[in-house]
């Protein structure tokens, strides 16, 4: 069960100087630096697990990423882990929707990729309160739940009662296919 509030947001830029070998190069980044934007979310759950998360850049934008990061912080600071995992959508559209910052890409961009840092951290520490690896976290939940956390809430009410797609065979095939 998840519990607590968010105490603590921190992150880091973390870099690889793949560019002195030419690792990673390609036509279009000839001298990347593979490097990430790293946030680590803590709760006052008393539990001591922490959330990881990660963004990958190529380098000099890391730094941008990280004060995206900061300026996206107040939507999680002394936010309440079980208030945001009951209402993941709504979290996302706020982390997104800030109108200070909308105007610099909240569906692609800087904004985007501070964001699933944010994101990837909420999910890591959501599935170690729980005690699971977060593959399990998802396996075992519930059809309904999957589609809440990615659907606009107009159309997950109408897909919740809906059954998940059935297995059918292909006309002509002695294989499954999904619907």
């Amino acid at each position: 069960m998840v519990r607590g509030r968010i105490s603590g947001l921190s992150v880091r830029d973390v870099r690889f100087p793949t560019s002195l070998g030419g690792h990673g190069s390609d036509a279009m980044h000839t001298d990347p630096d593979y490097s990430a934007a790293y946030v680590v979310l803590e709760t006052d759950a008393g539990d001591g697990l922490k959330g990881y998360g990660i963004t990958f850049t190529l380098g000099k934008g890391t730094e941008v990423v990280v004060c995206a990061v900061n300026a996206l912080a107040h939507h999680v600071l002394h936010k309440d882990l079980k208030d945001i995992v009951g209402d993941f959508r709504a979290f996302y559209r706020q982390l997104t929707s800030d109108g200070q910052l909308r105007w610099i890409g909240p569906e692609k961009g800087v904004v985007h990729l501070a964001t699933a840092a944010v994101l990837n951290a909420v999910w890591d520490l959501w599935a170690k309160q729980e005690g699971k690896p977060l593959w399990k976290l998802l396996v075992d939940m519930k059809y309904c739940r999957k589609v809440k956390l990615v659907k606009k809430k107009e159309k997950s009410k109408c897909w919740c009662r809906a059954t998940p797609p059935t297995p059918r065979r292909a006309p002509g095939s002695a294989t499954q296919t999904t619907r």
